[in-house]
């Protein structure tokens, strides 16, 4: 059997925006995440080893992005979430699409709002900001590459 490349990752042809603003300035290692909030199916086995599943409708998750403490990024969405501590309106709902370039995985919500204002800390070294976003409506397809 001969051994075959199966693809090439780009980590600089994954394309994410929330709402209008095309993000950038990735921290290193996993900088987007995201995860249903709930699994696909419950089962649930009889006395008599029969088992029976139910699909779940809920389709709400998270997405997480950690950009450099150094991204102007983090800028724009301080701007665009700063309704959220002061406005009466609160946080908006904004669309986020994640698109792997150099591959065939997308991700979407038409329907996201920032869960919580990223931590903050100062060291020697430079840090990361993490903005985690609830979603209603998570729409996940898993491509390869």
């Amino acid at each position: 059997m001969a051994i075959e490349l199966t693809g090439t990752y780009k980590g600089d042809q994954v394309f994410v925006t929330v709402g209008s603003v095309l993000i950038s300035g990735f921290s290193d290692g996993d900088a987007i995440s995201v995860k249903r909030a709930e699994e696909l199916y419950t089962t649930k086995v009889g006395i008599d080893g029969g088992v029976a599943r139910s699909r779940n409708a809920n389709k709400s998750g998270t997405i997480e992005i950690k950009l450099l403490q150094t991204s102007k990024v983090n800028d724009e969405l301080s701007d665009m979430f700063y309704v959220d501590n002061f406005g009466d309106d609160g946080s908006p709902v904004l669309p986020i699409s994640i698109t792997d370039g150099s591959g065939r995985t997308l991700c979407s919500t038409g329907q996201a709002w920032l869960k919580a204002v990223p931590e903050i800390s100062f060291g020697k070294d430079i840090g990361e900001r993490t903005w985690a976003f609830d979603c209603a409506d998570l729409k996940v397809y898993v491509g390869g590459n």
